[in-house]
Parts: structure tokens; C-alpha cells; sequence
């Protein structure tokens, strides 16, 4: 019905209702698959593709900017790879981190490799968290995995997340594959377990 408003004020009502780790994974990360397979169909228009994606992000944002800053660790680098301009993954990531007490630095998409390496060290960042559609190219995932890894130090913990099937098919070590969004805090108490022992 193209009524932009509206579908945003659901949302915010959602989100209110469920609690924002829930409204992430039980609305938001099911929306995502039905508007990308309604898109992908022809259902869906471009630009009703973006106009959902921004709603999305605005409500998102909003719940993010909300939080308290957070004072304790781990310190996470989010972003995506050149050519990986899908970031809604990323930001359903970063609300579900920043929930959960991580302190969260996002460069956005699109970055550089040579820029996360810099921007993890400026940051003080103890992991880099990279989120991938499943349309990026397999070889592109794997090899740019494997080179970022190489480059950033052993102390910084290298997560990558999302629909690629690259991830899980071709594994790359030193690399923490996370299937699905619900792992996250799974994950960052076993960081948090891990970065206590001496």
C-alpha cells in the first residue's frame, strides 16, 4: 500500500511489544527472507525494496541510539566488504550486540580491508564482525576472509555472519562462522568466558 508511515509505526509497535532481541529475530530477520524472495519473484519493486530496508534501519537505529554507551567489553568492528552493499545484517547484529552489553563501532558497508585493519587498531577492537548477503561471490568471501585475517592481529577475533553459503561450506581458519543471528549471545559469552582466563 506503499504507506511508509504506517509500516513504521508497526514496527516501533512490534518492537515495543517483543523486546528488541526478539522483534530482531522473530520479525525482522523473517521480513528480511519474504521481502528479498518477494523481490527476487518480481513482486516487489526496487525502490519498495529500499523503502522497507530504510524503515527497517530507522527503527532499528532509533532502538540503538536509545541504549546506554557501553562501558565493558568486548569492543566490536562492524562492517561489510567492498562490493557487499547489503547491510541490514550488520545492523540486526550490532542492536542484538549492543543489547548485550558490547561496545559497537560501525563503519557501515562497503569498507575496505585495509581500513578495517586500521580502523580495529585505532578503536581498540577486540573483534571485527562482518556480515555477508548470499549473493556475494563465494571466491570474494573466502580469499578476502583469508587476507583479512592474515592482516589483522592474532589478539582480534574475526566473526562473519549472514546468508553466504561460502561461510559454512568453506570454512576459513581463524575465522568464527556464525549460522544464525540467535548465536550472537551464545557467542559474546564465550568471548567474554575465553578473555577472562589468564
Amino acid at each position: 500500500s506503499h504507506d511508509v508511515q504506517g509500516l513504521r509505526r508497526q514496527l516501533v509497535q512490534a518492537r515495543e511489544r517483543l523486546g528488541l532481541a526478539r522483534f530482531v529475530t522473530e520479525v525482522v530477520g523473517p521480513l528480511n527472507t519474504r521481502v528479498g524472495d518477494a523481490w527476487m519473484r518480481g513482486q516487489l519493486q526496487i525502490f519498495e525494496e529500499h523503502l522497507y530496508t530504510e524503515s527497517i534501519q530507522v527503527v532499528l537505529r532509533d532502538a540503538i541510539g536509545r541504549m546506554q554507551p557501553a562501558r565493558s567489553r568486548p569492543s566490536v568492528l562492524l562492517t561489510t566488504f567492498p562490493h557487499e552493499p547489503h547491510g541490514l545484517g550488520l545492523l540486526m547484529a550490532e542492536a542484538l550486540m549492543a543489547l548485550d552489553g558490547a561496545r559497537c563501532v560501525s563503519l557501515g558497508v562497503c569498507t575496505p580491508l585495509w581500513d578495517i585493519v586500521l580502523a580495529s587498531q585505532a578503536q581498540r577492537i577486540d573483534i571485527v564482525a562482518l556480515s555477508f548477503s548470499g549473493c556475494m561471490n563465494p571466491n570474494q568471501v573466502v580469499d578476502g576472509l583469508t587476507e583479512l585475517r592474515a592482516k589483522l592481529p592474532a589478539g582480534i577475533e574475526l566473526w562473519a555472519g549472514g546468508a553466504a553459503p561460502a561461510l559454512h561450506r568453506r570454512p576459513v581458519e581463524g575465522v568464527r562462522a556464525i549460522a544464525a543471528i540467535g548465536q550472537i549471545h551464545d557467542e559474546l559469552q564465550a568471548w567474554r568466558a575465553r578473555a577472562a582466563k589468564p
